[in-house]
């Protein structure tokens, strides 16, 4: 479980400054940032956070899977917990 959410950080530290600053542009034109800080997180920020990823740290990858997780899984939490974020603060506000 911790080298799950040692993934997790690893991607989302790609993935949250690129939403951040997708929001704050939209925010300066008078859009809504919550919804464009999370749909970004869910969608454009997270393909592009694995990307480069993939780029950038490829031979990681072989620790995961020798911890038993294949990339399938770890992609999946990932986004999983993303979109549990995201629906909670959907449903509050």
């Amino acid at each position: 479980m911790r080298s799950l959410f040692l993934y997790y950080k690893q991607i989302n530290s790609f993935n949250i400054p690129f939403s951040l600053s997708i929001a704050l542009l939209v925010l300066s034109e008078r859009g809504s940032f919550s919804v464009f800080f999370f749909l970004p997180l869910l969608t454009v920020g997270f393909l592009l956070s694995l990307y480069l990823y993939q780029v950038r740290y490829a031979n990681q990858y072989f620790f995961y899977y020798n911890l038993g997780l294949d990339k399938l899984k770890l992609i999946g939490f990932t986004f999983g917990i993303n979109a549990s974020i995201a629906l909670v603060y959907f449903l509050i506000f």
